[in-house]
């Protein structure tokens, strides 16, 4: 009796045991993508089950700018690679390792491969990376196959984007590892079925990928699901009537839904993620300036909100260089290839209004932001052009004259605060932002007139203003510079948060104006500007507030240079030794900061840990990358246009009427070295921003505009005196 006792707790014991161990192993993770090619946010409202899981889990916007001209192969290529990179239709030709193309792919890659391989294969893989050899970003083809197949991932994908002449399988270029494999799928035409009511007479055998779903999700975790008839469309549309595109497309995205929500249904909720994403958007959609394209993420421990990232910090945006460290981190793999950042939720009511708001906000803002910039710039230069030859034609006009072109010189500094405040009108097309922003800046440059009681108040005015609703709004979080035209453009997506440097050059120019003026006319303590500058360089440079580390250094450098002038008539090689010290120490903070204190670090951050993962030759990519844009924004931007202009007619006004300057510079002796001050950042910040020609235009005006409007000021008093 006493030996069954025993034996009965030990079965007890080792059940037990048993299920605790059964109970605390880890359910194996699964991670599903459906890559759609083309698909819009409008499309989604289309498609019941889809917009239904969009609503119950999180939805956002992506970024699809990949390196060079972005299209549907480099975007695929940028979301596996987690960093901008390049792809054409020659570099993207798949499928499955067999007799044919296996000698093929050996010859070119060199990497053997046993004859009974069944895996898939980018035959162009080592053209791939010879196109991507002169790419700035450095990225890593095939990151994203790597870091899973590091940790044992096995991947699949099933699907292709064909027409009946071009293979397009972005699905490969998206999931491949850097030899150009993937463990399973089945990607070639016999994924499609022959269907003349379909573009191309080819339809998605949408019962054989259920098929090879159910079969290859088995042996597979990350499994991507390229569903091809939609890019078909859109490569077709130019031979269909625009009813008939509409049709068929409705067509299509009910096939589409339908299979997400059979797919849906034979997934584990429990240990499963699931993305439904396009590379980029349709051609319609982008014509209207609606270039982001949607995102829906579901399942295992996804809530139900938008999505972001810490490479855009922007509510419902992420960039497509997210996806693949977003993957890697979800089976705990390794997200040191990457660019991007993973994705997270962030709760929001009304989420789906907000997301087509977003939608329609950015949209708005990329499809007229030329128009008002170039409106602006081409103003700025006729004005200057008008203040030019009226003081170099001294004292042959009325005083009225005078008056009037008082008033188009500051009309010049009021429009950056205009363009600033725009967004809280909301303008509803280019014609009423035109309208709100000339009103704007009619109303500001009469306050300025009214409220002066010398000449030098309407300057003060202005630059105070700007600087104050600037400091404030990045302090806030820039709601105002996210939506400005003046900003920064998510779709372009050069940066997402902080201070860009259109507003960076304009505060630093502002800045610069407003207190030395005010030394002028208050003869106040010189030591109360340093509180200021100090002000705005936290908020130009801290990771939470501007975080442009370029405008940083122009801060600091211009800053210095004028506290260290208004002590000293002469600056000694010492002083500027102070200055590049100083420089160094505040950079040197502030990354610390960024990496050690501060949660989602900022491009300085990133920087300096893609110069850690990757060596020097990532410093010589980010100087040959800021070097190209500025070359390429020189040639071909309309600031450089102003930035020139505004340089010859100042250094012809030195000299012409004679004596003029040297007139105010010794009434105003302060501004003179605020002044002064510009001219030195703006040269800083072409040298160390990747746009630095736009920052140094938008700080020159603050230079040109002041100067001018004091010389015609002094010309105005001198004749009619």
């Amino acid at each position: 009796m006493k030996k069954v006792t025993k034996f009965l707790i030990l079965l007890i014991i080792f059940i037990g045991i048993s299920s605790i161990s059964s109970y605390s192993q880890p359910l194996e993770k699964k991670f599903i993508v459906f890559l759609i090619n083309r698909m819009d946010l409008e499309d989604i409202q289309n498609m019941e089950f889809t917009k239904g899981l969009a609503q119950e889990s999180a939805i956002g916007l992506m970024n699809t700018r990949a390196y060079g001209s972005s299209n549907d192969y480099s975007s695929s290529l940028s979301i596996g690679s987690g960093t901008r990179s390049e792809a054409n239709y020659h570099t993207s030709r798949s499928g499955r390792l067999n007799k044919e193309n296996l000698s093929i792919y050996q010859r070119r890659t060199g990497y053997i491969k046993d004859n009974e391989s069944q895996e898939v294969a980018n035959l162009d893989i080592a053209k791939l990376k010879e196109i991507n050899k002169e790419n700035s970003f450095n990225p890593i083809i095939g990151a994203l196959g790597n870091s899973l197949s590091m940790n044992n991932i096995k991947i699949a994908v099933i699907g292709n984007s064909d027409t009946d002449k071009n293979e397009a399988r972005l699905g490969v270029l998206m999931g491949m590892d850097e030899q150009g494999l993937v463990g399973y799928g089945l990607v070639e035409e016999d994924v499609n079925l022959k269907d003349p009511r379909y573009p191309f007479g080819l339809k998605t055998n949408y019962d054989l990928m259920i098929k090879k779903f159910q079969e290859l999700g088995k042996k597979s975790d990350f499994i991507i699901l390229e569903l091809g008839d939609l890019h078909r469309l859109e490569k077709y549309r130019t031979n269909l009537a625009s009813d008939i595109y509409m049709k068929r497309k409705e067509i299509i995205l009910d096939d589409i839904d339908l299979f997400i929500k059979k797919v849906y249904n034979l997934i584990d909720k429990k240990n499963t993620r699931i993305m439904i994403l396009s590379p980029i958007a349709s051609s319609l959609a982008a014509s209207s300036g609606k270039r982001l394209t949607p995102v829906v993420l579901a399942g295992e421990g996804i809530d139900k909100g938008i999505l972001s990232s810490d490479t855009t910090r922007r509510e419902g945006i992420i960039g497509n260089i997210d996806i693949a460290p977003h993957i890697a981190a979800y089976f705990e793999g390794n997200i040191n290839y990457f660019t991007g950042k993973p994705i997270y939720t962030l709760h929001k009511d009304e989420k789906s209004s907000y997301i087509g708001q977003l939608y329609n906000d950015t949209a708005f803002i990329y499809k007229n932001r030329w128009s008002v910039l170039f409106s602006f710039a081409i103003y700025e230069i006729i004005i200057s052009l008008l203040a030019f030859l009226t003081i170099q034609l001294a004292g042959k006009y009325r005083v009225r004259i005078y008056r009037v072109l008082e008033y188009l010189l500051l009309s010049n500094m009021a429009i950056p605060i205009a363009i600033l405040i725009l967004p809280l009108l909301r303008p509803i097309n280019i014609y009423d932002t035109f309208v709100k922003i000339i009103a704007l800046t009619i109303a500001l440059t009469l306050i300025s007139v009214y409220i002066r009681k010398e000449i030098i108040d309407s300057i003060i005015f202005l630059s105070g203003l700007t600087c104050l609703i600037l400091t404030l709004d990045i302090l806030l979080g820039a709601s105002l510079i996210k939506t400005s035209f003046l900003g920064y453009d998510p779709i372009i997506g050069a940066r997402y948060y902080g201070i860009g440097n259109e507003f960076m050059g304009i505060l630093v120019g502002a800045t610069l104006v407003f207190t030395t003026a005010l030394l002028d006319k208050y003869k106040k303590n010189r030591s109360y500007i340093i509180i200021v500058f100090i002000t705005v360089i936290m908020v130009i440079g801290f990771p939470k507030f501007g975080a442009n580390v370029g405008g940083t250094i122009t801060a600091v450098f211009a800053f210095m240079f004028v506290v260290l002038r208004l002590y000293n008539p002469k600056l000694k090689f010492n002083h500027y030794i102070y200055i590049l010290s100083s420089i160094f120490i505040l950079i040197s903070i502030i990354a610390l900061v960024d990496l050690k204190l501060i949660e989602g670090n900022s491009h300085l951050a990133n920087a300096i840990e893609q110069i850690n993962n990757g060596g020097i030759h990532v410093v010589y990519s980010i100087i040959r990358r800021k070097v190209s844009m500025n070359l390429k924004l020189f040639s071909v931007s309309i600031w450089s246009k102003v930035l020139i202009s505004s340089l010859i007619f100042l250094g012809v006004i030195f000299y012409r009427p004679f004596g003029i300057a040297k007139k105010v510079f010794n009434r105003y002796t302060n501004l003179s070295i605020g002044l002064l001050g510009i001219l030195i950042s703006c040269i800083v910040s072409f040298l160390v921003n990747d746009s630095g020609v736009v920052a140094s235009a938008t700080s020159i005006i603050f230079l040109a505009m002041t100067l001018m409007y004091l010389v015609v000021n002094e010309i105005k008093n001198e004749v009619y005196r």
